[in-house]
């Protein structure tokens, strides 16, 4: 009798597969002969679930993009809504400064999305899912009276994405200057700069 295989667990097993070699190679070192030598499958089996490398990384990101934010919604349970949460958010977002793997893996990925247009769409959904969690903190914060009522949500988001962002790249060419603890107070910095909390 033929054995089932259960073709979206597969699916998804490829991509944890296909993640662990990007850390370790790059992005581009991760070819489809490589991955399926990693995970002991011949390149016929890889192909029959993913036809191209782009397919592959694009779902590889989808899944990768989908645990990020199954973590973010359980900070929901764990954080009070408003700027407890947005830093809880904010923090989460970052991996450990010990981590230049991960770090290096998004860095990889976001010069992959400036290429090619496929991952590029992936991305541009990624970062609209991830303002909208920030703008909602925000939202949550102004109703709490935690920030001032007169705050441009819109704007606010985009700054505090992009001191997330700004401290992913000087934590992966510095990672000795950022401590957990000292990232946490560069976070609080932000936020209180930007959203004008007190």
């Amino acid at each position: 009798m033929p054995k089932i295989v259960d073709r979206e667990r597969r699916r998804k097993e490829i991509a944890m597969l296909t993640l662990e070699l990007m850390r370790s190679e790059g992005v581009e070192n991760a070819s489809i002969r490589s991955i399926a030598q990693r995970g002991g499958l011949s390149v016929g089996v890889l192909t029959h679930y993913f036809k191209t490398k782009d397919e592959l990384v694009v779902f590889a990101f989808r899944w990768l993009a989908e645990h990020t934010f199954t973590q973010l919604e359980c900070l929901r349970e764990r954080h009070r809504a408003g700027l407890p949460r947005l830093l809880a958010a904010m923090d989460a977002h970052l991996p450990q400064a010990r981590e230049p793997a991960a770090l290096a893996l998004w860095m990889s990925l976001w010069g992959r999305a400036l290429r090619t247009p496929a991952f590029a769409r992936e991305h541009r959904d990624y970062y609209r899912r991830w303002r909208n969690y920030i703008g909602q903190c925000l939202r949550d914060a102004i109703r709490a009276h935690q920030v001032p009522a007169r705050l441009d949500v819109t704007q606010a988001t985009d700054l505090l994405v992009a001191s997330v962002d700004g401290l992913w790249l000087a934590m992966t060419l510095e990672p000795r200057r950022f401590s957990r603890s000292q990232r946490r107070r560069l976070l609080e910095r932000a936020i209180w700069a930007i959203a004008g909390a007190r």
